[in-house]
């Protein structure tokens, strides 16, 4: 068998695994009335008011693209009164559908829409792909300070490391802030979106994508992502998921027993109760 080959079926194999498991995800899974009395509503506040509970990302400038000091959540979006309040004014039927291992409850069945939306609605937004990964790479280095300035113990930033991209069961996942458009016959990232008067999501960044890995199922090298967030080297870190140019084509990350991946060639419509989103906010001075 030649090399491109193996490589095509590998490719072929992996794309099946994929729509195998999220066509799975979608089944409805029932609890037991043990688990249902075990499941408590999470309260997640914003960050002013329970800055323990968010890590600072210091402000980073990535050649034309660039943000301020942020807090992030260490946990998915889970319910709250101010998310259960936010959410009617919305429209959407939230619920926690899934569990962190900590213990804390999530808010799944949501779309990449929804997502974004819900955390802009509670004055927050939600991590581009470069925002991501220096976020992982702050959880990596074992160093980083909580909303109030203290320390956060290593075995902390270890602990919601794992949940991110530890390869394990349960499959999790979490929606990040970018959007691929395919026009003039290029592709273009979309990212740090606002929401306008009519409450549609307009993009604050909008360039053409910089040269990148344009391949699916290729392990990447998370130190030499572009300013964009996309892999330029091949590594050891996680797998890696191009964009399509099908106009509908957003950013996610996913990690099951499987596999690791950033996903950035999916439908922004799918729902899955272990697909949520992660609330983040510039810190303010």
């Amino acid at each position: 068998m030649t090399p491109s080959r193996a490589q095509q079926i590998k490719k072929e194999r992996m794309e099946k695994l994929i729509r195998d498991l999220e066509e799975s995800l979608k089944k409805p899974k029932g609890k037991t009335s043990e688990e249902k009395k075990e499941t408590s509503e999470q309260i997640i506040l914003p960050a002013e008011n329970n800055p323990e509970e968010f890590i600072f990302l210091q402000g980073k400038t990535h050649k034309d693209y660039s943000y301020p000091d942020t807090l992030v959540s260490m946990n998915r979006l889970g319910m709250s009164p101010e998310v259960e309040k936010v959410g009617k004014e919305l429209g959407y039927n939230l619920s926690n559908t899934a569990k962190e291992s900590s213990g804390r409850d999530y808010i799944g069945n949501i779309n990449w829409k929804n997502g974004l939306t819900l955390n802009l609605k509670l004055g927050g937004l939600t991590l581009s792909p470069r925002q991501f990964e220096d976020f992982i790479l702050l959880l990596k280095s074992g160093n980083a300070l909580d909303g109030t300035g203290k320390k956060i113990p290593e075995s902390k930033l270890t602990e919601i490391l794992d949940e991110i991209t530890e390869v394990r069961e349960p499959w999790r996942a979490e929606w990040l802030d970018a959007d691929f458009k395919y026009a003039t016959n290029k592709l273009w990232i979309y990212s740090s979106h606002l929401l306008d008067t009519n409450g549609n999501l307009n993009p604050n960044y909008k360039k053409e994508l910089e040269t990148c890995l344009m391949t699916k199922g290729t392990k990447i090298n998370l130190r030499t992502m572009n300013h964009q967030g996309m892999p330029i080297e091949a590594g050891d870190d996680f797998y890696y998921w191009c964009p399509d140019k099908d106009n509908s084509s957003v950013a996610r990350f996913v990690a099951d027993s499987d596999w690791v991946f950033l996903i950035c060639g999916r439908n922004p419509q799918d729902v899955y109760p272990s697909l949520g989103v992660r609330f983040a906010s510039f810190q303010r001075s």
